[in-house]
Formats: C-alpha cells, sequence, structure tokens
C-alpha cells in the first residue's frame, strides 16, 4: 500500500513538471501574450491537444447538465467560452503546420487531424447541446440584446446547422464519416502541396534577366542557388523570393512563367497523389 502511494505520488509529481514545461498551458509571459515559439516543441502539443478536448468536453457537459432555462449567458456565452487551451493549441499549430512543417509535425498532424474532426463533430452533432442553443435562437427577437450579442447567437446557431445538426439517423453518421475523410484529404493536399512549392526553383544564369530587380533581391538569389550548389541565380515560389520578383523584375515572359506555373504545376501534381493513393 505505501509503495503504491509512493508510486502515485510520483506521477503526479511528474505530470506536474511535464505541465509546467509546457508552453501552452497558462499565460505565456510574453510582451502582448506573443507566442513563445522558440520554448515550443513538437512533444507540446499533442498533450496540450488532448488536455484541450478534455476540457471544451467538460465544459460542454457543464452546458448540457445546467438545470436552468438555457439563455444567452449559460448556453450560447458559455459555449463562445468553451475550448479555449485547444483553440489556442490548434492555432499555432496548424500555423506551424503550413508555413514551417516538417516531417515530425506531419506525422502528428495525422494522428491529430482526425481527432479534431470526430471533437468537432461530438459537439455539432450533439443534440441536447443543439436543443439548448435553438431553444435561445427561438426566442431571438424577445430577447434584449445588443448588436454583437445578436451576431454571436446567430453565429452559433448557423454554425450549428452548417454542421450537421438537423440531420437524422444515416446521415449523421454518413456526415461525419465524410468530414472525417474530409479532414484526412485535406491534410494530404496541403503537405503535398508545400512539398512541391518547397521543391520547385527557377534557377536564372544570364545577368540581363535581372534586369529591374533590387540588389538585395539578387543577392539573396545568388545565396540560394550558391547553397544548392548552383551557378548562377534561384529563385522560389516562397514569398519573400517570389513576390519581389513578380514585382519588380522588367522580364515579363519570366513573370508570366511564374506566374501560371505556381498554380497549376503545385496542384496537378498534389491531385495526381491525391487520386492515386
Amino acid at each position: 500500500m505505501e509503495r503504491l502511494l509512493i508510486t502515485l505520488i510520483l506521477v503526479c509529481t511528474m505530470n506536474n513538471i511535464t505541465n509546467a514545461q509546457n508552453p501552452f498551458y497558462g499565460q505565456y509571459h510574453t510582451p502582448h501574450e506573443a507566442v513563445p515559439f522558440d520554448r515550443i516543441e513538437t512533444e507540446h502539443y499533442e498533450p496540450a491537444i488532448l488536455e484541450g478536448i478534455k476540457l471544451q468536453n467538460a465544459e460542454i457537459e457543464a452546458i448540457i447538465q445546467n438545470p436552468e432555462k438555457a439563455d444567452f449567458t449559460n448556453t450560447i456565452e458559455a459555449f463562445e467560452e468553451s475550448g479555449k487551451l485547444l483553440d489556442k493549441v490548434v492555432a499555432v499549430f496548424g500555423n506551424m503546420l503550413s508555413a514551417e512543417t516538417n516531417d515530425d509535425l506531419q506525422e502528428l498532424a495525422q494522428k491529430i487531424m482526425p481527432l479534431l474532426s470526430e471533437h468537432s463533430n461530438n459537439i455539432t452533432l450533439n443534440e441536447k447541446l443543439f436543443a439548448r442553443v435553438k431553444e435561445v435562437y427561438n426566442q431571438k427577437e424577445t430577447l434584449q440584446l445588443t448588436q454583437e450579442q445578436k451576431q454571436l447567437l446567430e453565429n452559433a446557431y448557423n454554425s450549428f446547422i452548417r454542421h450537421g445538426a438537423n440531420l437524422e439517423g444515416e446521415a449523421r453518421e454518413e456526415y461525419r464519416r465524410l468530414t472525417t475523410e474530409l479532414s484526412k484529404l485535406t491534410l494530404t493536399f496541403s503537405e503535398n502541396n508545400l512539398k512541391e512549392t518547397n521543391a520547385y526553383q527557377m534557377l536564372l544564369t544570364k545577368k540581363e534577366s535581372l534586369a529591374g530587380l533590387p540588389e538585395i533581391i539578387i543577392e539573396a538569389a545568388a545565396e540560394t542557388a550558391k547553397n544548392e550548389e548552383k551557378e548562377g541565380w534561384a529563385f522560389t515560389l516562397h514569398a519573400p523570393s517570389y513576390i519581389p520578383f513578380m514585382t519588380y523584375s522588367d522580364n515579363r515572359d519570366l513573370r508570366q512563367n511564374s506566374i501560371w506555373l505556381i498554380i497549376p504545376n503545385v496542384h496537378t501534381i498534389t491531385n495526381s497523389i491525391i487520386s492515386t493513393s
């Protein structure tokens, strides 16, 4: 018994240490609460997301179990305030996944995205929760709400409707299946899109092709080519390279080639990978 108690104490202690080291728990304590990207590691995302799902489930359950009649405060406002931790983590995770991803983040996304899709469905397809939202919505003409509150109520109700709240029976299960499949395909598309974007380079070897470009852009392109052990100036589809080239280059033909390459090349390859996977 004593050994079991010691083990439980050690487990709780380790959990507390882990939580304290995870930047997502609590306030960031940075200027303007800016995200401390330098302190966030890949292993921080999953536990924080799972904890966020757990907390929001508890918050939703509290709304449903509230014995008082549904009103704007105990239902719509309470629902709006739910899921703060989850929103906080997902916002950072989603931005990192699209802006500065890596193999570890992409592998984690394959695991996390279906969970988030299921969690979202569990909320919008929750009949008891929607019944309370609908009850408040049906009273909107008699409630003394501010313009902002009216808009929040309208948004909440429409969100439930658009996410299948009125579906019944097999249609609800089909909606669940389709949204889960869509989340996986969307992730695959985004990953393939990013890979093709990162892989593309336009290598220029003639000095006259650089006409109109600021010197700092030319130097950056030379550095990119040098890093790839190539001679000349390399331009990519990333914004710091692509946008200045499209803005300042005097070469109309190269600009035209670039604008057509950025969409068809990426999307054709991406869709081909999805369709054959």
